[in-house]
């Protein structure tokens, strides 16, 4: 499966584009988080598979479990759920962002932040060759190792 987590309801996290994604793709998608904001913000998907809020822990379970993790944000100062993912060895497939592609280049795919098409195409990419998939979850988890809560 894929997975997404964010907090769906800020427009940021561009739900819009994942949901018109999932329905490109072969494999599910899974979106943990909120969908509803304090001030009444809300995503709506049609196409992925809402798990609302999620536990700490339980996403981490979800990320290690998942063949695929997605972050379609169009913005991030830095991306902690891609760097939990990339902890256990996820495969990546970001939004072509500087954040991103600074700090994941070349142990993720990038795609087109707003290009529901492109997404899709690189999650059926990943999808369709597990040994892509297992060397680009080494070289996430690789890249995660650099990462500390002092850097």
């Amino acid at each position: 499966v894929v997975l997404a987590a964010a907090r769906w309801w800020d427009e940021g996290k561009n739900a819009v584009t994942l949901d018109q994604a999932a329905a490109l793709t072969r494999w599910p998608v899974f979106a943990a988080g909120p969908l509803q904001g304090a001030d009444g913000q809300r995503a709506r998907f049609s196409n992925v598979v809402p798990l609302g809020p999620v536990c700490y822990d339980e996403v981490r379970l979800l990320m290690a479990r998942a063949g695929i993790f997605v972050s379609p944000s169009v913005y991030e100062p830095f991306g902690l759920a891609v760097l939990e993912a990339a902890t256990s060895a996820t495969p990546l497939v970001l939004a072509d962002i500087t954040t991103y592609r600074e700090l994941w280049n070349g142990a993720a795919m990038f795609y087109d932040v707003h290009d529901p098409r492109d997404l899709a195409r690189c999650v059926d990419c990943l999808s369709d060759d597990a040994q892509y998939r297992r060397r680009l979850g080494e070289a996430a988890a690789r890249r995660a190792r650099k990462f500390s809560p002092a850097r």
